[in-house]
């Protein structure tokens, strides 16, 4: 398929790149950055509409419109920019997407949504445990807060245009290479990791579901967690959460450092199998 991948420069995008491009589909990235390892990249600012649009609609290396896009740009993380900044970078640019590909007729879109939608930091616990994609929605961020409306505009995309598929992509904490210098911190630490469940996720894996995702047979919206295997810290799940969410409900077992956001949607829409732990860094 040919599949355009914005923000192919970010460490989700550059693995997207490269699991399309070995499974044999050709991938071209939009970024306002230039591409990693050569990947051909136009620059493109998907805060634009025109821009979007306009380059959605066909270029020299497709010659028409791309068969999937696959939206990973925007402002990657809460606190990278101040707070409307973050929204309306993320949301904007969800919108000009979506709407282009309604326009245009691109039928699969598949999207960075975030872990972040069910409660980070959990002040206030959440209801039950693993986490999964039947878990309310607590949005406690302005970034969670977009993503919220990223995923609320989806149903109305795919409810307004027959054949359009959305997948929401909740990613756990992307982990590329240069993260894993924080894992003796995290390690000596764990509590910091409350926040997030103690959950992560390989960025190669997390470019392997989005490959995954492209080549499913999808229809309407679907929200999946995509989260690796285990916790990030070297102490058991149901140690963890006897210490800090003793009164929370228990779906399933907790074996071993399984982790605590369950990924099992993915797996069953979409094949999605976590293969890099980190203690295999």
């Amino acid at each position: 398929m040919r599949v355009i991948v914005t923000g192919n420069a970010g460490k989700i995008g550059r693995e997207a790149v490269k699991a399309l491009t070995a499974a044999g589909h050709r991938a071209v990235g939009f970024d306002i950055k230039p591409g990693p390892d050569g990947a051909r990249t136009l620059p493109v600012d998907c805060a634009d509409f025109g821009q979007v649009i306009g380059a959605l609609s066909g270029v020299d290396a497709f010659t028409r419109t791309p068969d999937a896009v696959v939206h990973l740009a925007g402002i990657p993380a809460p606190g990278l920019a101040p707070d409307h900044t973050t929204f309306e970078m993320n949301a904007v640019s969800t919108y000009n997407v979506f709407s282009a590909c309604a326009r245009l007729g691109i039928p699969r879109i598949v999207w960075a949504s975030s872990e972040t939608i069910f409660g980070l930091p959990y002040t206030t616990p959440p209801p039950f445990l693993p986490v999964d994609e039947t878990s309310p929605d607590r949005p406690e961020y302005h970034y969670a807060l977009a993503k919220h409306v990223g995923e609320t505009m989806a149903e109305s995309f795919v409810r307004w245009r027959e054949g359009l598929s959305i997948a929401s992509m909740r990613f756990s904490n992307v982990f590329a290479e240069a993260d894993r210098a924080a894992l003796g911190e995290i390690q000596a630490n764990p509590s910091v990791r409350k926040a997030n469940l103690w959950g992560y996720v390989d960025a190669a894996d997390a470019g392997q579901a989005c490959r995954l995702a492209v080549e499913a047979s999808l229809t309407g919206h679907e929200r999946m967690v995509i989260a690796a295997a285990d916790t990030i810290v070297d102490i058991p799940s149901a140690e963890l959460q006897k210490t800090y969410f003793p009164d929370v409900e228990l779906r399933a077992p907790l074996d071993g450092n399984a982790s605590l956001l369950s990924s099992a949607r993915a797996r069953e829409l979409i094949g999605y199998q976590p293969r890099i732990s980190w203690r295999h860094w």
